[in-house]
């Protein structure tokens, strides 16, 4: 069985602009521009390593119908790969389909036709299928499973929400035995998906690891999920997975390597990198390549560390800082402190007073307002203020 090397990435949602603003040089998104700096660094390393081919495991955009700046960073970022005559492989993900008709073509066709002017080899899967490459490896394509078309396509659309995320599971599995069935067992054999799959980390700090920006406790169970049981009986070397931010795998085989950049300050403990795959033999190597990411900085005002922290804060960074209970806005002098150091506030986090509890009474079903107010004065009158002195007020008033 022949050697093979390849570049793992996805989710760069390359027009993302969380937390970016106006670049008065260059007038882009510095969002936009990070994330096209961390995919052109992949695209680049692949091609110092003289990677195999290079695969993107979905969700380029933010959404299915990208601004024609969005298309040419994102074919620039890659650039390197058609010059350097390296396949480019692209997998169509859930937000692909945003905003997109079911009879018309995703954004990846569009890419793919550019980089193809510029004398690049793509090879594209809006549908599942088995990519053969010249160097004599396989790629099992599973992209976004989409619930409704899947279950259009077997048939099943009066199926519980349930019935219907387990008939789309299956239907993932039964694709891949099929797409693993049609493959050369003596040549590499990668399955490449988007899609989410059991015994995921959600927030596990004490790894380094939490929830992927991608992801909440809701979308996770609202899905269809692969059961990893089943795919750890699949023939594959290594499974390339794309739609979870987060970077982590299952076992030796099967792999998130996340977003490339942090895209929100749920990325920010992530090690965002590409996984650089090694397939020799029966042997398999990952190498996390780190990415020049955006560095996130949290601070917390009720923390005892907080003062050390800013002092950490560098150049470009962005901050999120936890204020202390019931402030209404971060203090003049932090923020002060953190334009200085060049970094950009990009969050806050506020923590309202708990609302204090006010004594109940029972009163009879009708009350006169007088007599409702005397009741209240009694229980609630502030420190200082005599309850008989609200309630002459209030006469007063009436009067």
């Amino acid at each position: 069985m022949s050697s093979i090397t390849f570049m793992h990435t996805g989710d760069e949602h390359i027009d993302s602009d969380a937390h970016g603003t106006i670049n008065p040089v260059t007038g882009r998104n510095t969002a936009w521009e990070s994330n096209y700096r961390v995919l052109r660094f992949l695209a680049e390393e692949a091609v110092e390593r003289r990677a195999g081919f290079f695969l993107s495991a979905g969700d380029n955009f933010k959404t299915g119908r990208p601004s024609q700046e969005a298309l040419l960073m994102f074919v620039e970022a890659l650039t390197p790969l058609a010059d350097a005559k390296i396949p480019v492989i692209l997998l169509d993900g859930n937000h692909h389909l945003t905003g997109v008709p079911a009879d018309h073509r995703t954004v990846i066709h569009v890419v793919a036709e550019m980089l193809r002017a510029k004398g690049g080899t793509v090879v594209i899967a809006s549908d599942p299928q088995l990519i053969r490459l010249d160097n004599g490896a396989q790629i099992a394509a599973l992209p976004w499973l989409s619930k409704n078309r899947v279950l259009n396509e077997l048939e099943l659309t009066d199926l519980s929400a349930a019935e219907g995320d387990r008939a789309v599971a299956e239907y993932g599995i039964r694709k891949l035995e099929e797409l693993a069935g049609q493959a050369d067992p003596n040549a590499p054999l990668i399955m490449a998906s988007h899609v989410t799959v059991d015994h995921l980390r959600i927030d596990a700090v004490t790894e380094g690891f939490r929830r992927g920006s991608e992801m909440d406790l809701a979308h996770l169970f609202s899905e269809p999920v692969l059961p990893i049981a089943e795919l750890n009986k699949l023939p594959f070397q290594y499974g390339a997975l794309g739609h979870i931010h987060t970077p982590q795998h299952f076992g030796d085989r099967y792999w998130y390597a996340g977003s490339p950049n942090r895209i929100t300050f749920t990325d920010m403990p992530d090690e965002k990198a590409g996984n650089f795959v090694t397939l020799d033999g029966g042997a398999l190597d990952v190498e996390r390549i780190g990415t020049p990411a955006r560095r996130m900085v949290s601070i917390d005002l009720e923390a005892e560390d907080w003062e050390q922290v800013l002092d950490t804060v560098a150049e470009k960074d962005l901050v999120q800082v936890k204020l202390v209970t019931g402030a209404p806005e971060v203090p003049r002098e932090i923020r002060k402190a953190i334009a200085a150091a060049g970094a950009t506030l990009a969050d806050t986090k506020a923590r309202p007073k708990p609302r204090a509890e006010t004594k109940k009474v029972a009163l009879p079903e009708k009350v006169d307002p007088m007599t409702a107010l005397k009741k209240w004065a009694e229980l609630n009158a502030p420190a200082g203020i005599a309850p008989e002195t609200l309630v002459d007020a209030a006469e007063a008033l009436a009067a």
